[in-house]
């Protein structure tokens, strides 16, 4: 069995090789942003879009160009690709997948890709690798990597740059298949809640803390734009330009963005170590087929039709947006793959609402958001726990197991 894997790990590089960097992101959205620009003016007057190997051809021309020599600062590779993206996003527009490509901005996904590499340029005895024009840079190894380095993707978050180490392994064995089966009802109080009882909860009080600092400084940068652009008004400074942010905004910005961070590292923490715990203990798990971006639409309705329990309703989908069920499920499919398991996903319609008893299905058996009280034959427990209990039961009856 053929299997791909991802790793990332924190790159430690000089100021001079930051700077490098930070110069072959900047010259991949060029790049990209020329493409698009001719892109749209191809769908505006109704012509083809251009191919990759035309665009890869004008590219040639670009580096020569007066205006645009700087280009040939970067490794051809890495221009190549991001072209590529931008072939990609357009296959998938023409296929209605998704949107039109659009322009980047600076921050939005910076990164480039190193498609090709050459024997030792990933060194992993000696936790270093070779970035072409830059040289050899190290990064922090927190684990060994299995396969073969296919590509390497350079990316920075928050000013901390990253590689991304996609490995192909040919000969992948799954760990042996364990007997043991389990239901997960995913929630916003119990994040994750088990039919054996067992309860995971995500750190959410420190979440809302980051986010609670996050919303002050966002109050700031606010302010600093709006004071800017008094300014402006009066003749006391230059008209506000985003492009060209002040000092005060970069510093802001660096800190909302490192508040985020840490967001996800706790979110993804929480989610990898759970569901590695579960996947080392079950050979069978049944979750939720849960449609969280239909969960999380907004109420606010339109103008002509305004909805109802807006603010409670954008609460609850903060709340969602939180715990992330759909990223847990696909960490979860992933570790229970490695452990040579299982993961049914099964439809989430009445598993809280069913009593495990009777079978009575009713709204009024869930009469708060923690208890579950059958009004038919008077049974009592957890709401999560009974729903995690009948997503189980619904796995069993659904599946084609022996």
């Amino acid at each position: 069995m053929k299997v791909n894997c991802a790793y990332k790990f924190e790159l430690i590089l000089k100021p001079e090789q930051r700077a490098k960097c930070a110069q072959f992101v900047g010259n991949c959205r060029y790049v990209y942003n020329k493409a698009v620009e001719i892109q749209l003016r191809q769908l505006e007057t109704k012509q083809p879009f251009v191919s990759y190997k035309e665009l890869a051809s004008q590219l040639v021309g670009w580096k020569k160009d007066d205006s645009s020599l700087w280009l040939s600062e970067s490794p051809a590779q890495t221009l190549q690709q991001a072209l590529k993206d931008l072939d990609r996003g357009l296959m998938r527009f023409k296929q209605h997948k998704g949107g039109m490509v659009q322009f980047k901005a600076r921050g939005d996904g910076d990164s480039f890709r190193l498609p090709q590499l050459l024997k030792g340029d990933f060194d992993e005895a000696n936790a270093r690798i070779r970035i072409p024009k830059i040289g050899f840079v190290r990064y922090r190894k927190s684990r060994d990597i299995q396969g073969k380095v296919k590509n390497l993707t350079i990316s920075i978050e928050a000013r901390r740059w990253y590689v991304s180490v996609c490995t192909e392994i040919e000969n992948f064995q799954p760990q042996a298949t364990r007997n043991g089966e389990v239901g997960i009802d995913l929630g916003i109080v119990r994040t994750v809640q088990l039919s054996d009882g067992t309860v995971y909860r995500l750190d959410v009080n420190e979440i809302k803390k980051l986010e609670d600092r996050i919303a002050v400084y966002q109050k700031q940068l606010e302010s600093n734009k709006t004071s800017r652009q008094k300014l402006a008004k009066l003749g006391k400074a230059a008209d506000f330009d985003k492009k060209v942010p002040s000092r005060k905004r970069r510093r802001l910005k660096e800190k909302i963005a490192n508040l985020h961070r840490r967001i996800r590292n706790i979110r993804k923490d929480f989610m990898f170590k759970t569901a590695r715990a579960i996947a080392q203990k079950y050979g069978w798990v049944a979750i939720e087929d849960l449609q969280v971006r239909n969960m999380t639409k907004s109420a606010r309705g339109t103008i002509e039709e305004p909805g109802s329990n807006v603010k409670a309703k954008s609460g609850l989908n903060r709340s969602l947006q939180r715990v992330a069920p759909g990223a847990f499920r696909r960490i979860l499919e992933w570790q229970v793959f490695k452990a040579g398991g299982y993961v049914d996903a099964v439809a989430p319609q009445y598993t809280s609402q069913t009593c495990p008893h009777c079978g009575h299905i009713a709204s009024e058996n869930r009469p708060t958001q923690a208890l579950f009280c059958c009004v038919k034959c008077g049974h009592t427990s957890n709401a999560d726990v009974v729903a995690a209990g009948n997503i189980l039961r619904k796995s069993r009856a659904g599946s084609d197991r022996l």
